[in-house]
């Protein structure tokens, strides 16, 4: 019981640790690598991509960070396919907090869809405009354009279908918005299942809120479908539709089985 206690004690201490430096880092990038790569790279696609992946090392480190004061578990299986393409959408289930984290740590040149918030925070706002990230308040053919430049250039778009993380013991419901891009798009989906057990940083829970034991994320790269596949039905609509239920159903029958 007195181990217990010291454990869950020093993961409290950790995750408060963690968090203080994952907002720090945010603004060590913007403030200080970021000026560092303007200075020697000119302004487009080049620059972005070197403030994307100073982005994915700094993930990259705080994870195995989380790792290493035993705050999480990891295991990630199929980390080769992520390395193995460029220029998809990579859709994932939302659990938890860390889900973005875990998917940039892996993945050397990502795109996100954030929100305006984020995009015009004070903070972390620099590291999101300097990484080329997609503003999610865009009117649809300017953020349909923005998702068609961002993977021409070879970037990995992320993309979490649900719009929010998971409510636990609720049905996992999709929004038709990635569905409508992609079939626009004709666009590769690379598929990601994200588990976590015991469930910490859910929607609606408190940093400090740490489960009985290290919880384990569990990172599953699986199929990647060609959008292709779907554009049988005679409107796009309904071809949107029909991935959309597709997805659902992978998700569900995935999840069912841990």
């Amino acid at each position: 019981m007195a181990f217990e206690r010291l454990d869950r004690l020093w993961r409290l201490f950790g995750t408060g640790f963690a968090f203080a430096f994952l907002f720090g880092g945010g603004v060590v990038l913007a403030v200080l690598a970021f000026p560092a790569v303007r200075l020697v790279t000119p302004a487009g696609p080049k620059r972005r991509e070197r403030n994307q992946y100073l982005i994915h090392l700094n993930f990259r480190f705080y994870v195995w960070m989380l790792q290493a004061l035993r705050i999480i578990d990891l295991e990630v299986e199929g980390a080769e396919r992520l390395r193995a393409g460029s220029g998809r959408m990579v859709v994932a289930n939302h659990p938890t907090l860390l889900d973005v984290v875990l998917l940039m740590a892996l993945l050397p040149r990502a795109q996100c869809i954030v929100k305006k918030e984020l995009w015009d925070s004070p903070y972390l706002g620099g590291t999101v405009r300097g990484a080329g990230y997609i503003r999610n308040d865009l009117e649809p053919e300017a953020l349909l354009e923005a998702c068609r430049a961002a993977m021409a250039e070879g970037n990995d778009l992320i993309i979490f279908p649900e719009g929010t993380r998971t409510v636990p013991g609720e049905p996992m419901r999709f929004r038709r918005g990635f569905a409508n891009v992609a079939t626009f798009l004709e666009a590769q989906i690379q598929l990601v299942t994200i588990t976590c057990q015991p469930l910490t940083l859910i929607k609606g829970e408190k940093w400090w809120q740490i489960p009985p034991r290290r919880p384990l994320f569990r990172v599953v790269v699986g199929d990647c479908l060609d959008v292709r596949d779907q554009l049988g039905c005679e409107y796009r609509s309904l071809a949107a539709r029909k991935l959309v239920r597709s997805l659902e159903e992978y998700y569900v029958e995935k999840l069912s089985h841990g």
